[in-house]
């Protein structure tokens, strides 16, 4: 690439510092010549094993990646915005954020373009197709942000579409494709806009998850059941809920996908007091039955699951 990608982190607006421990541990393995004992050079040259390259301008307050290419560097780069908690912003293109509450943090003008991204999905290959969008995408406008929902392209739950929208008649680039609950309303073919404003709620009186499981405020409720695209589950699809809050939905999960969630097996193993576990956490499957559905607290980052069967 002959263009620029900027990794930034912000608080109350203004540049703030990233973990420089953090920095070395990712960057230094594949820094031509090493990493000085302290601070950063200059500027350096970055060598990955599969041959890509970058060249490296900043330090703890921002780093600018020049020439970089796809591959290694990039999952390098989306590797050092987990850790950090930075965005990353290629040129001309708005910040990727891992989390919705560092939007507030933003100067005011990246906010509203910023894409959230879950952690798990931030890849090199997600940052490239930012880039270079395939080019059926590269048209289709950023989505809303939906803090219970981060990543609902990801999960399936929002699809590429040329179609206008039935509810708002609008060619959007965008259409919902989970699940709508209401009396008459249509099967398909709302755009996540008319979903995230409440306006798809307010005409159809509908309603994109069965319900919520535990106690958490009216407004969450409203939220999450009226303003959050929902997610295609074998039963009824049931919101979790952790810390006095609504969960992020992170997707459908098999056995092999929760072996990285422990926390998310135990409460998996709570659920299941009769014994069995094992076996039951063996046929999990996330693109059969029967089928987990993997959460995020917003607030203590624990995840938690639930199971269901055909």
């Amino acid at each position: 690439m002959s263009y620029s990608l900027y990794l930034w982190r912000f608080v109350d607006g203004e540049p703030a510092p990233m973990d420089e421990t953090a920095i070395r541990d990712v960057l230094g393995p594949v820094t031509v010549g090493g990493m000085p004992a302290t601070g950063f050079p200059e500027f350096w040259d970055l060598e990955a094993e599969d041959g890509g390259g970058a060249e490296v301008y900043g330090d703890g307050l921002g780093l600018t990646f020049n020439r970089f290419s796809p591959g290694e560097i990039l999952d390098l780069v989306a590797e050092l915005a987990r850790r950090t908690g930075a965005g990353v912003m290629p040129h001309d293109c708005p910040m990727i954020l891992t989390s919705e509450a560092d939007r507030g943090h933003l100067p005011e003008s990246l906010r509203a373009e910023a894409i959230v991204v879950a952690p798990e999905a931030l890849t090199g290959h997600a940052i490239q197709l930012l880039i270079s969008p395939r080019p059926e995408a590269r048209r289709r406008p950023a989505l809303p942000s939906f803090p219970y929902h981060p990543s609902p392209v990801a999960t399936g739950s929002i699809t590429a579409s040329d179609d206008p929208c039935v509810c708002c008649g609008q060619e959007r680039g965008w259409v919902y494709t989970g699940p709508v609950h209401a009396t008459g309303a249509p099967d398909s073919g709302i755009c996540p806009y008319c979903v995230a404003f409440g306006k798809a709620a307010e005409r159809y009186d509908a309603t994109f998850a069965d319900g919520i499981e535990g106690d958490v405020p009216e407004e969450v409720v409203t939220a999450i059941l009226r303003r959050t695209p929902g997610f295609l589950a074998r039963q009824s699809a049931t919101w979790l809920t952790h810390c006095g809050d609504g969960a992020e939905f992170l997707g459908p999960v098999g056995a092999t996908e929760l072996d990285r969630y422990p926390a998310a097996v135990d409460h998996l193993r709570r659920q299941r007091p009769e014994g069995g576990f094992d076996d039951f956490l063996a046929a999990l499957d996330k693109d059969g039955g029967p089928t987990a559905y993997l959460f995020r607290c917003r607030l203590c980052a624990t995840h938690i699951a639930y199971a269901d069967f055909t």
